[in-house]
């Protein structure tokens, strides 16, 4: 079962809008519930944790903003999200003032309720980092869980800790699944911004089209759908850290108007003429070497080098072996800790096979497949058994005649075919396996000529 991105609870009295809910979200890697009376749905509330819930403002008995208003004093911290059809716009606004967090017009399309729900639930992930992050340095965090025994992890984290208190933009190169944000995370924590929100933005998911509108915002009737001014995510992370990951993703055009916000520290709304003073860091990662993208006219150079003031490269794991088996002791102890029977660690067998594999989906690769074993295992310590059947069908050889890529090419081909056989052919089960965005992981798959129906 893949990582779930949040708990969502969808409360309209209309069938077929639950199910397309549902289908939608379901697919996107979130849990959902539904319910179909109002009632029932305070209920819920009561009896459950949320991250998110979506209530439609026209239905029979309770309308939507007397459920708004009595969810909220459930629990004051849940982000709402008022369903409404276009008549009902000024009620939609009063739902707002009353602590929804954003509405969603009918009728919508799966894309326009991925995108409200994504934006909600960032408002949650900064609170929740706000006050994650005023106790950063008093309390142990994930950040605190770099494992850095060997000498190049010991270089990168020397320079992470020299750079975090010098507001310096920085960019964070090293192939999926190596830490990015973990170390983004540490340098956050460490700077005088700590008790301001740290936010990660996945430039991936962001559609193009509406790019500038997430980033910068927009005001009343800037574009159709546009009925009130909106914050755009670098206001919101005012005097705090922004995180670009995937920075090589974004179109020429946005990092044209991400180059002028950087020096200029204003952003201008879509549709305005204010200019309104943010103070924010930035950090930015990408997993592609953005000096190649320069050179296949993908990347603005002079963008490049306003965030590549300092550069941190992540070794992969396959360079850092040494660090494997400190690594599976933390994830072991972060899973005892959910367990009530503890592991007492892992078999000799079991980690020398962990020890030669090749690790293409780097740390975060063997968290999953640490995290599967501990669920797994029926002994006292994780056994060669109870890892994924790819690990021991044995090494890949590597002859004298390949050179490096080509070898890491075929570690590639032969992990991506074994975890589409385990996954039969889902890529968005796949993905979440290995770590990795749904777009990055097909674009492997093209890379390598893969094709997800041949696995089903």
């Amino acid at each position: 079962m893949g990582v779930v991105k949040g708990k969502i609870l969808v409360i309209d009295d209309e069938e077929a809008l639950l199910e397309a809910c549902e289908e939608t979200l379901s697919y996107h890697g979130y849990e959902v519930e539904l319910r179909n009376r109002p009632e029932a749905g305070i209920e819920a509330v009561r009896g459950h944790s949320f991250d998110l819930v979506l209530i439609d403002l026209k239905m029979p008995g309770i309308d939507g903003l007397q459920v708004l208003r009595m969810i909220k004093t459930i629990d004051v911290q849940l982000v709402a999200v008022v369903v409404t059809a276009f008549p009902e716009i000024d009620t939609a606004v009063q739902a707002i003032r009353e602590g929804a967090f954003d509405y969603l017009p009918k009728p919508f399309d799966p894309e326009q309720l991925l995108i409200v729900v994504e934006r909600s639930l960032q408002q949650k992930r900064l609170v929740d980092e706000n006050a994650y992050l005023r106790q950063a340095l008093g309390e142990r965090s994930e950040a605190d869980d770099i494992v850095a025994h060997s000498a190049k992890m010991r270089q990168v984290m020397d320079l992470v800790d020299k750079v975090a208190d010098q507001d310096c933009s920085v960019l964070i190169e090293g192939e999926t699944g190596t830490g990015k944000e973990i170390i983004a995370r540490r340098i956050h924590a460490l700077s005088h911004r700590r008790d301001r929100p740290f936010l990660p933005i996945q430039c991936s998911t962001l559609p193009e089209h509406l790019v500038e509108s997430e980033l910068f915002g927009h005001e009343r009737g800037a574009f159709t759908n546009a009925h009130a001014r909106k914050q755009g995510l670098l206001e919101m992370v005012q005097g705090g850290t922004i995180f670009l990951d995937e920075i090589s993703t974004t179109g020429l055009e946005t990092q044209a108007k991400l180059l002028r916000v950087l020096q200029e520290h204003k952003v201008r709304r879509v549709g305005g003429q204010e200019l309104v003073d943010i103070d924010i860091r930035v950090l930015s990662a990408s997993n592609e070497d953005l000096q190649e993208a320069i050179a296949q006219n993908r990347f603005r150079q002079d963008l490049y080098y306003r965030l590549n003031v300092v550069k941190v490269l992540l070794p992969p794991l396959h360079e850092r072996s040494e660090d494997i088996p400190l690594l599976v002791d933390m994830f072991i102890r972060r899973m005892n800790a959910k367990r009530d029977k503890p592991l007492q660690g892992i078999g000799p067998d079991a980690l020398a096979l962990l020890l030669d594999y090749a690790w293409p989906g780097n740390v975060r690769e063997l968290q999953n497949i640490i995290e599967r074993a501990c669920l797994l295992a029926t002994a006292s310590i994780i056994q060669v058994a109870d890892l994924p059947e790819y690990l021991h069908e044995g090494k890949i050889s590597a002859p004298m005649e390949s050179t490096l890529q080509q070898a890491r090419n075929r570690f590639d081909r032969q992990y991506l075919r074994a975890l589409l056989q385990e996954c039969q052919g889902n890529v968005s089960r796949a993905a979440v396996v290995a770590g990795m965005h749904r777009s990055s992981f097909q674009r492997l798959l093209k890379k390598h000529d893969l094709h997800s129906e041949e696995f089903r």
